[in-house]
């Protein structure tokens, strides 16, 4: 399985699947004609159009670039992490 997207029906005649990518819509494209085809058998409807909409997916806007900034970001998320810094003498912080 290439695609777990989501389809929605829009209206009589339009379906509409939400892809990530550009990538996907290329992918997509390679089989789109029978996959129309699918839905029309499925919805007795032979005016219905696939429209592809691609979601945008939020960038991590802060890049963790130094061993300390991955460190802090780290035991953000998991505050054990600190212990075993301590525990095993380690220090990140050149």
């Amino acid at each position: 399985m290439i695609f777990h997207r989501e389809v929605k029906k829009s209206g009589e005649t339009d379906v509409v699947i939400q892809l990530r990518s550009t990538l996907e819509i290329s992918i997509l494209e390679r089989f789109e004609h029978d996959l129309i085809t699918f839905f029309r058998k499925q919805l007795n409807n032979d005016h219905v159009l696939l429209k592809k909409e691609v979601e945008e997916e939020e960038q991590q806007t802060n890049k963790l670039y130094t061993s300390a900034d991955k460190y802090e970001y780290m035991t953000k998320q998991n505050p054990d992490l600190k212990l075993l810094k301590e525990r095993l003498g380690l220090d990140f912080e050149y």
